[in-house]
């Protein structure tokens, strides 16, 4: 993979600048000077910006000549016929402009019209900041005009946020019509059912996704099949801007939008609940919907372009939903926690756990080793991670994110109707040892890969993630701060190179690294950072820079993996301090693996789980 653009290079944090030119001067000054360091990270933090990812299929875009004629387009564009809604006076205005054109246009949909948006900028002004569909940029087109339109109410990417939830073939039609309708009555017209049947179609899936109102409903579902959009994501300017509506009419549109009653919307503005209704009245009418779900949808609609507007560092992120098997159960206070079921149906099942840098997104290698092996694949992001909402009101260093973390594990199994599952941990050795000490009957075989101690259970720092480790170490309160400054300007080149340089030393994972499919895996995993969800790595780097001596686990005959050439941690004090934590388990030595033995040793961990290590692996003897 490449190293970044130098142009981009200036508008890289100071901070982040100086720990890939030099990590071992960053690391020096951590510890000589952290309030040194604490300041910079403050002040760099403060210019942080996420980026959303879409679904590939929510977003058509076409690059047109001066005139308005289509000279390349995204394969959904074409499917559309997205060039009969072109405006030609909109591609001129867009020409003298130097910012978007931003338009709602009804089109024709498949069961009448449906409202969208399109956004016209000029070429000076898309190239450098938007990331376009990939099969748009594969046909590396010039012009004068590039358009971009929105269509996440389509089949595809509404069917696949329906999906999520685990709705019924049935179900899913009928949420379908209702977010294209408006309401349920609509809807049911539509299908030629009656309103009762809707109705009761309707009172399953509020079940199953936690939605309490239709609005709310329409907007989760409507939001969700763009993709996953940043959680600052500030929709109002559009509001105020493109439809005219004053700043309070805005706030009143985002909280009706959300599944707000018109009461609770004036409590929480302070206003009467006669005032909302009348600036109700005036926002339909500017946004030419007839219904709070109508509005919803609309909403959800301009979440996502203001995300893709903001995102000026060109890189916006688009995902193939089809390749990632997302599933969303809903807590008990109505958050939701994301996790993966890779199958098949009928294996062994077993649980990935994912590192605090990555998510449920499992290294592809390891999984189909399981499959093959004869597993069911499964994965969870934990609190705060991927896709998965942290726990309202619990904050950093004031609670146990593992703790939590297998409350959510022991949910998901309870859901799955699941005694007891097999665990692959590739990272959150301490949210199994939750699960292992409040629900132990739940826990089958068990395998630790490279399992984290406490940061200053060890001194190895080596490259950027090693100066990381040390300024988390030196400075836990300013984890938070740090984490929104890394998030605000990952891109997948800046994480390659970060990666690159801290494995220099070990072969296996240098190796690795060389590897475009690694470099993709990876990413993948990691992404989720970049759109700001970075609660549960916050939580989690608190709790382990402040962490000590865990209570033994005694009886808990695991398999733990340590790589002999892992960068991070000393692989003599990852064994030292995990034997006394786990005093009964097998623990084996990979000579020819690093940090990312999971990934590179897939079958290794399988041997494992299956409890043929011994066969190939060293047995670590316990040291004095």
């Amino acid at each position: 993979m490449a190293d970044d653009d130098p142009a981009e290079e200036p508008r890289l944090a100071p901070f982040l600048r100086a720990v890939l030119e030099d990590a071992q001067a960053v690391l020096a000054t951590a510890r000589a000077a952290p309030d040194t360091l604490g300041g910079l990270i403050e002040t760099d933090a403060a210019e942080a910006e996420f980026l959303p990812l879409f679904d590939a299929q929510s977003i058509a875009a076409a690059v047109l000549d001066a005139r308005g004629a289509v000279q390349a387009a995204s394969g959904l564009f074409a499917d559309e016929h997205g060039e009969r809604y072109i405006d030609t006076g909109l591609v001129q205005r867009a020409l003298r402009s130097g910012k978007p054109v931003v338009v709602p246009v009804a089109i024709d949909g498949d069961n009448g019209p449906e409202s969208v948006i399109f956004v016209y900028a000029s070429a000076a002004v898309a190239f450098p900041l938007w990331h376009l569909p990939p099969d748009l940029l594969a046909e590396t087109p010039t012009g004068k005009v590039v358009v971009l339109t929105t269509l996440a109410a389509r089949t595809g990417p509404l069917e696949r946020a329906c999906a999520a939830f685990g709705l019924t073939a049935a179900q899913i039609r009928v949420v379908q019509a209702v977010v294209r309708a408006g309401s349920i009555k609509a809807a049911a017209e539509r299908l030629d059912i009656s309103h009762v049947t809707a109705r009761e179609a309707l009172s399953d899936v509020y079940r199953r996704t936690g939605a309490r109102r239709l609005p709310e409903l329409v907007g989760l579902l409507s939001g969700l099949a763009f993709g996953f959009l940043p959680s600052q994501s500030d929709h109002a300017p559009l509001l105020v801007d493109v439809w005219g509506l004053t700043r309070k009419q805005a706030s009143i549109t985002v909280l009706i939008a959300s599944g707000a009653s018109r009461e609770e919307a004036a409590r929480t503005l302070g206003l009467s609940v006669a005032v909302v209704r009348k600036d109700l009245e005036q926002i339909f009418a500017a946004l030419r919907v007839g219904s709070a779900s109508e509005l919803a949808r609309t909403v959800s609609t301009i979440s996502a372009l203001a995300a893709l507007l903001g995102a000026t560092r060109g890189r916006l992120g688009f995902a193939d939903p089809r390749a990632e098997p997302l599933r969303l159960l809903p807590r008990a206070d109505g958050t939701r926690i994301a996790w993966s079921d890779y199958g098949p149906i009928g294996g062994k099942p077993v649980m990935i756990v994912h590192s605090s840098m990555t998510s449920r997104l499992a290294p592809s290698g390891l999984v189909a080793a399981l499959q093959a092996a004869g597993f069911r694949v499964l994965s969870i992001d934990r609190p705060g991670f991927g896709m998965s909402d942290p726990i309202p009101g619990l904050r950093a260093g004031e609670h146990d994110p593992f703790d939590t973390a297998a409350t959510d594990l022991i949910a998901l199994l309870d859901a799955l109707r699941l005694p007891a599952i097999d665990i692959v941990a590739r990272g959150g050795a301490q949210a199994v040892l939750a699960l292992a000490r409040r629900a132990p009957e739940r826990i089958g075989q068990v395998v630790l890969v490279n399992p984290d101690p406490p940061a200053g259970a060890d001194g190895r720092r080596h490259g950027p993630l090693g100066a990381f480790k040390e300024a988390y170490l030196r400075r836990p309160e300013l984890i938070g701060t740090f984490a929104r400054l890394l998030a605000g300007s990952l891109t997948r080149e800046r994480l390659h190179r970060m990666v690159v340089q801290s494995m220099r030393g070990s072969p296996p994972d240098e190796a690795a690294c060389a590897d475009p499919r690694f470099a993709e895996d990876y990413w993948r995993s990691v992404r989720m950072l970049a759109t700001g969800r970075i609660e549960g790595y916050v939580n989690e780097q608190v709790a382990i820079a402040r962490g000590g001596k865990l209570p033994p686990l005694l009886g808990a005959r695991w398999s733990v993996l340590i790589g002999a050439h892992d960068t991070m941690h000393d692989p003599d004090h990852v064994e030292r301090y995990w034997r006394e934590a786990l005093p009964d388990s097998r623990f084996d030595r990979v000579a020819d693996a690093g940090r990312f033995l999971a990934m590179t040793h897939p079958e290794r961990v399988v041997e494992a789980l299956l409890g043929r290590v011994g066969e190939q692996g060293s047995v670590i003897p316990a040291l004095k």
